[in-house]
């Protein structure tokens, strides 16, 4: 492919991702799909992100993953609604950069916030954002260079590799401030079990007391009535 065609392809390709948008809560089916409606709303919702010959980011064995490892709360009569588009829609952006672990602790901790719509609604307007602050900053670095045939596969090549590294180390920090938060997550889980047990155990100690406690009137009433 000649230096040209190469800048003019990234280009029109890079106008698709700044017109980008992602389909709002109140957009997304407000009735129930079953499941080969969902992958066919989600691959179009998802088009954009796939690159030819890359695998799917969504398929019916993914969903029923998600649903047995409790990633996603399960279908209603094998029908999903428009909190399970959402979850997905999230699932499948977040799984190109991150281990599915990590995606359910940083969903599950956001979610303890906030509604689902609301936690929804943010997602989309972090990823548009995030989506076309790239697609410009990367079409005026190829803009600026000249169509020489070497110079400019050499610029595309380096590109690759700044925006690569770049990603790589959002990535790190990702994982650090997720597993921070899952840690801290944990603490306080762990820190409210006990304080359940602690409860529990009070309670039933308690419960024990009073029964002894009558236990031993009745004793006595009984032999008071012997005497």
């Amino acid at each position: 492919m000649e230096p040209a065609d190469m800048k003019n392809e990234m280009v029109s390709w890079l106008s698709e991702l700044k017109d980008h948008q992602t389909t709002d809560w109140d957009s997304l089916p407000d009735l129930d799909l079953y499941m080969d409606q969902v992958i066919t709303y989600l691959e179009r919702q998802m088009r954009v992100f796939t690159q030819d010959g890359e695998d799917k980011l969504i398929t019916p064995s993914m969903i029923n993953n998600y649903v047995k490892n409790e990633i996603i709360p399960r279908p209603s009569q094998k029908k999903y609604s428009r909190d399970h588009l959402a979850y997905l829609l999230a699932i499948s952006m977040l799984k190109q950069v991150l281990p599915i672990t990590d995606i359910s602790n940083i969903i599950k901790h956001q979610t303890g916030y906030m509604d689902m719509e609301e936690f929804y609604n943010r997602f989309r307007t972090i990823q548009d954002d995030t989506l076309h602050a790239t697609a410009e900053r990367v079409e005026e670095e190829i803009l600026a260079e000249k169509n020489d045939s070497f110079n400019n596969r050499d610029a595309l090549g380096m590109l690759a590799f700044k925006l690569t590294f770049e990603a790589s180390a959002s990535i790190l920090a990702a994982k650090k401030i997720i597993r921070m938060l899952t840690c801290e997550d944990n603490a306080q889980d762990d820190q409210e079990k006990d304080d359940k047990k602690k409860k529990n155990g009070t309670d039933s100690k308690s419960e024990r007391k009073k029964k002894n406690s009558h236990d031993i009137r009745d004793e006595k009433k009984e032999n008071s009535d012997m005497m």
